[in-house]
């Protein structure tokens, strides 16, 4: 980071430098040209992180000793729950949890609720023991952090990775929330999610963005929401905020590890790693409505959820 501190930034904003720098990520003439501008992302996401919940801290520390107490990522797929994962596994600890728990680091810092972190919480905290980091977890003393992304964004993601959901689509036809195979009336693409207790149908994907995060806003035990947007741009605050919300200890070196920048090495890195493909993707507006045809953003302005969207500083794109 020394290193870092001393180069030729091309005159890229001096946020965006800094996030990374926290990366070990070198900054040369050629990447500093495609870098957003601040501006891109203040009109996306606003200034500041959003973190909702943050009411029910003091509860949770309150009731669960500290050597029991433990966090991780729930969200749907695509929302950056490894992300959020490996920040807090190499930022944050709760050294009383050492002697209770065994995760890479003993720190409290796990991968997923244990549950699973994709799956909705009302048929399966309590009921599904997930198959990774699940078993020997008292799933009441584990306090999620919810990721929830740009719904738009998000439709996107799906596209690229669809994971166990399912629904007509292509290549050439996606997010395909009206299906463009009949173009006489406007009739929404189901989809199918297997989770882990059940298969669900929703009327479309983003019907699905909708109800799974309207049930995570019905849920009364404690636990956060953010942005996955926030991870990105405000990565150290976010995380610093996690940590101390749960009673951790956060790292006075705060370091921006993700799974590819990991895999590659802990020095400095040349060129686009995940957190440089990440920031062209989600800081540019331009690309936010790739593959959407004109019924699906009219589909879209009349289904999202106006309350979900207000609450998280998502600001719905024009009409066609």
């Amino acid at each position: 980071k020394e290193e870092l501190a001393n180069e030729e930034t091309y005159e890229a904003n001096e946020r965006i430098v800094k996030i990374l720098h926290s990366a070990n990520v070198e900054i040369d003439e050629e990447l500093a040209k495609q870098l957003p501008t601040w501006d891109n992302v203040v009109s996306l996401y606003g200034e500041t992180p959003i973190i909702r919940g943050l009411e029910t801290c003091e509860p949770y520390r309150q009731s669960i000793a500290a050597k029991d107490r433990m966090t991780g990522p729930a969200g749907m797929f695509n929302t950056g729950t490894n992300l959020l994962f490996e920040l807090l596994k190499e930022n944050c600890a709760i050294p009383e949890a050492r002697a209770m728990h065994r995760e890479p680091r003993r720190n409290g810092m796990r991968w997923q609720v244990p549950w699973g972190k994709h799956n909705p919480p009302t048929t399966h905290r309590n009921r599904n023991v997930a198959k990774a980091w699940g078993k020997g977890i008292r799933q009441s003393d584990f306090f999620p952090v919810v990721l929830i992304k740009d719904p738009y964004s998000w439709m996107g993601s799906q596209c690229r990775h669809k994971y166990t959901t399912f629904w007509g689509h292509d290549d050439k036809h996606c997010p395909n929330l009206i299906r463009w195979r009949i173009p006489t009336e406007d009739v929404p693409s189901e989809v199918r999610v297997k989770y882990a207790l059940e298969m669900k149908l929703y009327e479309s994907l983003l019907d699905m963005w909708n109800k799974w995060y309207q049930e995570w806003h019905r849920m009364d035990f404690p636990h956060l929401t953010t942005r996955f947007e926030d991870l990105l741009f405000h990565g150290e605050e976010v995380t610093r905020t996690v940590c101390e919300c749960v009673g951790g200890t956060f790292t006075d070196d705060f370091e921006f590890v993700e799974d590819s920048a990991k895999q590659a090495s802990y020095g400095i890195h040349k060129g686009a790693n995940g957190l440089v493909k990440a920031m062209l993707q989600y800081g540019d507006p331009e690309k936010r409505l790739v593959g959407f045809t004109d019924r699906d953003r009219i589909y879209a302005s009349k289904t999202v959820d106006t309350e979900l969207m207000r609450k998280y500083g998502y600001v719905a794109p024009p009409l066609p």
